[in-house]
C-alpha cells in the first residue's frame, strides 16, 4: 500500500508503528470460526507493516483483501493478498506518488468466499497504523534502544528462561516445515566471528531498516538468540521478510538447508556492501578454487579462479568412509572427451583434456556439504546414508590447498547440520559448540539439550559441516 512520496524522504525519516501493542487473541481458532477471518499478528519495520491473516477454509476459491484509508475513510482502496488458509499481509509506504503525508492508516480485512463477504474490522474500531517521524534521523536499533528491544521480543513472541535455564541456548519454534531455516540460523549464531561482528561492530548501530532489510532483521534475531534471556522465540518476522525476498520461502514448507544457507549469506553480503562497501561475509566465508585444464595433445594449459562459499563433496557408495576419502574423490582429475572436449587455444580446435581442481585460498569459515542427494537412473532423488567419519579437531586441508601453510590449513569443527529421513519427508537438527562454555548442544527447533560430542562420529545423517580456521581472528 502506497501512502507517501520518496521526495519527502519517507524511506529514511519516517516509519510505521502501531499506536498501541497489538494483542494476539488467546482464542484464535474460536475467533476464526466465529468471524471467519482474523488478523492474527502484525509488526512493523521501517515503512512497512507485515501481518498474518487466518481464515476459516469454507471453500477452495476464496479471496482476501485489505481495505484501507489514509483520510479517515473519506476515500478507500483495496489491496489483494494471496489466497491461502494462512495469509500474509504487507502494507508499505515505499512506492507512493502522493504529495500528502498522512498521519495514520486505517484498515480492515475482507474475506470473500462463495460470494459471501466476511470482515475483521477490529470490532468496528478499525486497525490503525500511525506514521511517525524518526527524530534522530536514523532507524531504531536493537543495539541502542531498550524500548525497541522489548518490542522486537514481543514481535518474536519470546518466551523467557525459567530460573533453572539461564544461559542455555535459545530455541526456534518450527512454523510447520521450517527446521531447515532454524538449523542454519543456529549454526550461524555459533559462528563466533560473524555473531561478534553483528553485535559489537559500530556499523551495525546505523543500519537502515528500509535499505538493509535482511541485515536489520538478522540482527534483531541474533540479538534475541544470543542475549540469553529467552528459552524460545517464534521467528515469524524473519521468516515473513525473507519470504517476500524469495518466493520459495513464502510458505512454511520444507526446503533444502544448504540452498537456504547460500541464499541468506548472499543477501547479508549484499546488504553489508551497501553499508560500508565491504562485507564480513567475504572475509569469513569466501574461498577460491584454482582450476587447471591441460590439453592432452600439446600439454598447453589454462588456469581459472573461482570463488566458493561451500565445498560440496561427493560421497563414495559404501557403508563407511572418511571425510578425507570425500576430499580425494573431489580432486581427482576429470578427463574431458567426446562431448566434453575442451577448446585449446594453442591447437585452435576442440581437444581431449584433463581438468584438475584444487583450493587456492582457504576461507576462515569452512562449510562442507556432504552430497547426500542424487538422481538415480530413473531420475528419482535418492539419499546416500553412508556414514562419513569427520574429525572434530585438526582437520587439515594442506593437501587440498598446496599454497597454504600447515597452520593455515587446520580447522576445528563447531557445528553440524543433520538431515534425517528422505528428501520429501525429512527433518533437520543442529549440533553446535559454544565457545564460551566449551559445550556441545543439540538444537532440534525449540528443543535444546546438552550433547556428548563423542557421538558426533556415529552420525550417519551429517549434511553440512561448519569448521573454523584455528588461527582465525
Amino acid at each position: 500500500m502506497s501512502v507517501s512520496s520518496e521526495k519527502q524522504g519517507l524511506n529514511q525519516e519516517y516509519s510505521l508503528c502501531m499506536p498501541k501493542d497489538f494483542e494476539r487473541s488467546r482464542n484464535l481458532l474460536q475467533q476464526v470460526y466465529e468471524k471467519q477471518v482474523v488478523l492474527e499478528y502484525i509488526f512493523t519495520r521501517g515503512i512497512t507493516a507485515y501481518g498474518g491473516i487466518r481464515v476459516n477454509n469454507r471453500g477452495f476459491h476464496k479471496e482476501v483483501s485489505v481495505k484501507y484509508s489514509i483520510d479517515q475513510w473519506k476515500t478507500a482502496s483495496f489491496k489483494l493478498t494471496i489466497t491461502n488458509d494462512e495469509l500474509l499481509l504487507m502494507l508499505s509506504t515505499k512506492d507512493s506518488t502522493s504529495s500528502i503525508l498522512p498521519m495514520s492508516i486505517s484498515f480492515a480485512i475482507c474475506y470473500v468466499v462463495h460470494e459471501h463477504n466476511f470482515w475483521d474490522n477490529n470490532y468496528s474500531l478499525d486497525y490503525i497504523l500511525e506514521i511517525e517521524e524518526n527524530t534522530e534521523k536514523r532507524s531504531k536499533s536493537i543495539l541502542l534502544d531498550d524500548a525497541f528491544r522489548v518490542q522486537i521480543a514481543k514481535d518474536y513472541r519470546a518466551i523467557s528462561h525459567g530460573s533453572d535455564q539461564a544461559g542455555i541456548v535459545c530455541g526456534l519454534k518450527n512454523l510447520g516445515g521450517t527446521c531447515f531455516m532454524n538449523s542454519v540460523l543456529q549454526s550461524l549464531l555459533f559462528t563466533s566471528p560473524l555473531t561478534s561482528y553483528f553485535l559489537l561492530n559500530e556499523d551495525m548501530k546505523n543500519i537502515s531498516v528500509s535499505n538493509e532489510i535482511i541485515v536489520n532483521e538478522y540482527l534483531n534475531l541474533i540479538y534475541l538468540l544470543f542475549c540469553k534471556k529467552y528459552a524460545v522465540i517464534i521467528p515469524v518476522p524473519f521468516k515473513q521478510i525473507i519470504g517476500h525476498m524469495q518466493d520459495i520461502y513464502f510458505e512454511n514448507q520444507q526446503q533444502d538447508a544448504h540452498e537456504f544457507l547460500l541464499f541468506l549469506l548472499d543477501y547479508l553480503h549484499e546488504d553489508l556492501i551497501r553499508i560500508k562497501s565491504t562485507s564480513i561475509i567475504v572475509d569469513l566465508f569466501h574461498g577460491t578454487y584454482k582450476s587447471t585444464t591441460t590439453c592432452i595433445d600439446c600439454e598447453h594449459f589454462s588456469i581459472n579462479f573461482e570463488t566458493f562459499v561451500c565445498l560440496t563433496l561427493p560421497i563414495p557408495l559404501t557403508s563407511r568412509c572418511t571425510l578425507e576419502d570425500c576430499l580425494q574423490h573431489l580432486y581427482e582429475d576429470e578427463y574431458l572427451a567426446d562431448d566434453s572436449r575442451w577448446f585449446c587455444s594453442e591447437c585452435q580446435r576442440l581437444c581431449n583434456g584433463k581438468k584438475r581442481l584444487e583450493i587456492y585460498k582457504l576461507p576462515k569459515i569452512l562449510i562442507i556439504q556432504l552430497k547426500r542427494f542424487q538422481l538415480n537412473h530413473e531420475f528419482n532423488w535418492i539419499k546416500n546414508d553412508t556414514l562419513v567419519l569427520y574429525p572434530a579437531d585438526n582437520l587439515s586441508l594442506q593437501q587440498s590447498c598446496p599454497s597454504s601453510s600447515s597452520q593455515q590449513a587446520l580447522y576445528t569443527l563447531y557445528s553440524v547440520i543433520s538431515h534425517q529421513g528422505s528428501l520429501n519427508d525429512g527433518h533437520y537438527t543442529t549440533f553446535c559448540r559454544d565457545n564460551e562454555q566449551l559445550q556441545w548442544f543439540e538444537c532440534d527447533d525449540e528443543k535444546i539439550k546438552y550433547f556428548n560430542s563423542d557421538k558426533l562420529d556415529s552420525n550417519s545423517n551429517a549434511y553440512l559441516l561448519f569448521y573454523i580456521m584455528k588461527n582465525a581472528t
